[in-house]
């Protein structure tokens, strides 16, 4: 559909047009018809007589207004759907969040027990080359030891020193002489220990 609008700087006065001879072959068509078929259903109460006042006190650059339906007037059965697809889309949100978030636990945790694994395997692997390596530091000992150039001696039992433990030659003090702490058993003990 083509929309004709007329310049105001027109040369020509508007008492000079004539009219269209026939409207059915003509494809130009005047604003006010295409906003007439623009305007969509007709509503209830309502005749095309108001139409052409109001178009006649309406601004001619003046924009046709369509009226949504009252939202009120929803079935019961369809407002409980879109209720349920508001709760649905809540949940899948949630668990969606939820998977990802046990995923990526999931792999980081997976990923921690892989390093901790291998620091584990290197700790055992160094406590075998630790034995080996003192079972190897013995072994040289002893064949050190049979050497008689080392210059160590076997030992003999007729050698061994024995010696008095040395709380006997110890003198008692006065009880009350040392200022004295009480340890977790609850026995005083000297300050000098």
């Amino acid at each position: 559909m083509t929309a004709a609008i007329r310049s105001p700087d027109s040369p020509r006065s508007r008492a000079a047009r004539k009219p269209a001879a026939s409207p059915a072959n003509n494809k130009v068509t005047s604003i006010a018809r295409a906003r007439q078929a623009k305007t969509g259903p007709v509503l209830p109460n309502y005749s095309p007589a108001d139409d052409e006042q109001a178009m006649a006190q309406a601004r001619p650059g003046a924009s046709v207004l369509k009226v949504l339906p009252d939202r009120q007037r929803q079935p019961v059965w369809l407002r409980s759907l879109l209720r349920m697809q508001r709760a649905s889309t809540a949940a899948a949100v949630l668990l969606l969040g939820g998977a990802l978030s046990v995923y990526g636990l999931t792999v980081y945790s997976e990923q921690r027990w892989s390093q901790e694994y291998q620091k584990l395997e290197t700790l055992r692997l160094r406590e075998q080359q630790l034995s080996a390596a003192s079972e190897v530091l013995k072994h040289q000992l002893a064949q050190e030891a049979q050497n008689p150039e080392s210059g160590l001696v076997r030992q003999n039992p007729a050698d061994t020193i024995f010696l008095r433990p040395a709380l006997e030659q110890r003198p008692q003090t006065a009880p009350n002489s040392e200022p004295a702490l009480k340890n977790r058993s609850g026995v005083e003990t000297p300050l000098g220990y």
